[in-house]
């Protein structure tokens, strides 16, 4: 039998870690929502803690929100199978679902996106030929599945990423043709199944995923990294430009008209279930299209497709109409309803304050909540807020002169940062205004090519002030590291981001208010979605235990807000630049 201390593979544990693990072991409720701060080791902890009870007929399902996070889940789970080595014990496999583009040797850069609407018609494949016949060189499915899980599983040691397991599957595995259904067949034998958010949200993946895996939920672990993400109601957004390039390229519709119609009517929100054979013939238009653009060495993706992917959920959801259409949960306390039975539902995230808030919003009020501050970041990082009257961004508050306050601020406070800078406003428009009055080049755009900017600012040798939004590009989980280390000493938050009252969005707090009652829903969309926003951004600076750097948020209506523990109140810039002059000559 392991004990714990085998499972775990460093050489002592965190105060924060022993907590992660404590409560899973020790909880009776199925649920937990664990508030784990950058730095308290959260992912090790929470694989060890599963694992101390974790039966050969249980399987462990993780979600992030994006490939790159399965790294982490990845690295550590290295570790730990090379610590079971060592004892002699058998190694754990996580198996990634991921999408046939990801996998394709066929596939490049320049048709990636291509692939990804259209799968494998868009090549003269015979790799799937390829697998069935090596699928009938074994006894049987079981057989195939052993010999691959088996050789996945080696490929699992320290250092190991999610880009090298492809690479590996790729190149290794080659002989058994598509690396896609080596994975499906793999399934079916993993231990640990790792994947996105679409396989836990849309129906028809869910299901896929539950199929293939041969998944029993009582004897499954559910993790869902990132977990704030999932607190938010949209689940899709659709510019209006998207469907009036769909009518140039299939011509008129019902379905596209329905939208155009819906676009043009004074109503901003609806209940828009569109008919299955309808939107199966609007698929079948739009792969036709691509399909013949693709012949004449077009690489661009069709829009159609798009069109196709946004309206697959909106059975779920209602469809608001402002700047551009948007899917909204009909009722977001459902969103987990299909996992429940779990054996245990966890939860994770880095920005889960206020951990109540969140377990009401996702239909969990009874979980267990487990905050976790980390012992690491209370010397490598200060919060720093102010109460300053005149540094507020309310709508009604927002004209020149306040801008030209907030930039006067900001530089006030520039010459006492040694690094380089993150500042994040509430929209693009405010942000290009806050570029002009930092005289910096460093601006997100919209449709920007970030990685040019990241580059840019990563090579920098002198400092950097980069100006983005909040829930843009940067915001949602970009990193600038040089040499393993991040180079942004301070993040700035210049006005909280709160969302916008459009018509759309007051009447989805309506809506909500029926079950939520109206204080709730107005607390859920708007206080909670500022909160979930302002982490996101302060969470670029520091990405491991080795940063260092200052939080400031400049906005006097974060005094109001219980996000952070440890924050320093300030009651003016002066006194902002004093604790930065001490933190940042502090050994």
């Amino acid at each position: 039998m392991l004990r714990l201390n085998d499972l775990f593979p460093y050489n002592s544990y965190r105060k924060a870690q022993l907590a992660i693990i404590s409560a899973i072991q020790s909880t009776e409720k199925r649920t937990l929502l664990i508030d784990a701060e950058t730095g308290t080791g959260k992912t090790v902890a929470v694989l060890s803690g599963v694992l101390s009870g974790h039966q050969d007929s249980e399987r462990i399902i993780i979600f992030t929100k994006m490939l790159g996070q399965m790294d982490v889940w990845y690295r550590e789970l290295g570790q730990i199978n090379d610590n079971r080595r060592k004892l002699n014990y058998r190694p754990l496999s996580m198996i990634p679902l991921v999408g046939r583009h990801h996998l394709c040797p066929l596939v490049s850069k320049v048709t990636k996106q291509q692939f990804s609407q259209i799968g494998c018609s868009l090549f003269n494949c015979k790799a799937t030929r390829v697998f069935y016949k090596q699928k009938q060189r074994f006894e049987n499915l079981e057989a195939l599945t052993a010999h691959l899980i088996a050789e996945i599983t080696s490929y699992i040691q320290t250092g190991i990423s999610l880009s090298e397991i492809l690479w590996l599957i790729n190149h290794n595995l080659s002989d058994y043709g598509c690396p896609y259904l080596v994975l499906q067949a793999a399934l079916k034998q993993a231990d640990i199944i790792i994947t996105t958010y679409p396989f836990l949200i849309r129906t028809f993946l869910r299901e896929l995923l539950m199929d293939r895996s041969t998944v029993l939920l009582p004897k499954t672990t559910m993790i869902i990294d990132e977990a704030h993400n999932l607190a938010k109601g949209n689940i899709a957004n659709l510019t209006f430009r998207i469907v009036d390039k769909a009518i140039e390229e299939v011509g008129t519709h019902q379905l596209l008209q329905a939208l155009v119609n819906l676009r043009d009517s004074k109503k901003v929100l609806h209940s828009f279930n569109p008919d299955s054979d309808l939107l199966e013939d609007l698929k079948m238009k739009g792969e036709k299209y691509l399909k013949a653009r693709f012949k004449l060495g077009n690489t661009e993706t069709s829009a159609t497709l798009q069109v196709v992917q946004f309206l697959a959920d909106a059975d779920i959801a209602y469809l608001s109409i402002d700047r551009r259409y948007a899917l909204y949960l009909k009722d977001p306390r459902k969103l987990l309803e299909p996992v429940k039975g779990s054996k245990q539902l966890i939860l994770l995230s880095g920005t889960f304050r206020p951990l109540t808030q969140f377990a009401h919003f996702l239909g969990v009020p009874e979980g267990k909540k487990i905050p976790v501050i980390s012992e690491v970041l209370r010397k490598n990082r200060i919060i720093l807020t102010t109460s300053d009257p005149e540094l507020s961004m309310k709508y009604k508050e927002r004209t020149k002169e306040r801008y030209l306050y907030f930039g006067k601020t900001i530089k006030q406070l520039t010459p006492h940062i040694p690094g380089h800078i993150l500042v994040f406003t509430p929209n693009y428009e405010i942000a290009t205004i806050f570029a002009n009055l930092l005289e910096t080049n460093y601006l997100e755009h919209p449709n920007q090519e970030i990685i040019k900017l990241i580059n840019a600012v990563e090579g920098s040798n002198e400092k950097a002030i980069v100006v983005a939004p909040a829930r843009g590009k940067i915001s949602e989980g970009i990193e600038f590291v040089r040499d393993e280390k991040s180079v942004i000493s301070s993040v700035i938050v210049a006005g909280l981001p709160y969302p916008p009252p459009s018509p759309s969005f007051l009447e989805i707090i309506e809506r909500y208010s029926k079950f939520w009652g109206r204080e709730q829903a107005i607390n859920y969309m708007s206080y909670l979605q500022a909160a979930i926003a302002i982490r996101q951004c302060l969470g670029r600076m520091i990405r491991s235990e080795n940063d260092r750097g200052a939080w400031i948020i400049l906005d006097n209506r974060i005094t109001n807000m219980d996000i952070f523990p440890r924050v320093i109140k300030c009651k003016d810039t002066e006194t902002i630049i004093q604790r930065l002059q001490h933190f940042f000559t502090e050994e």
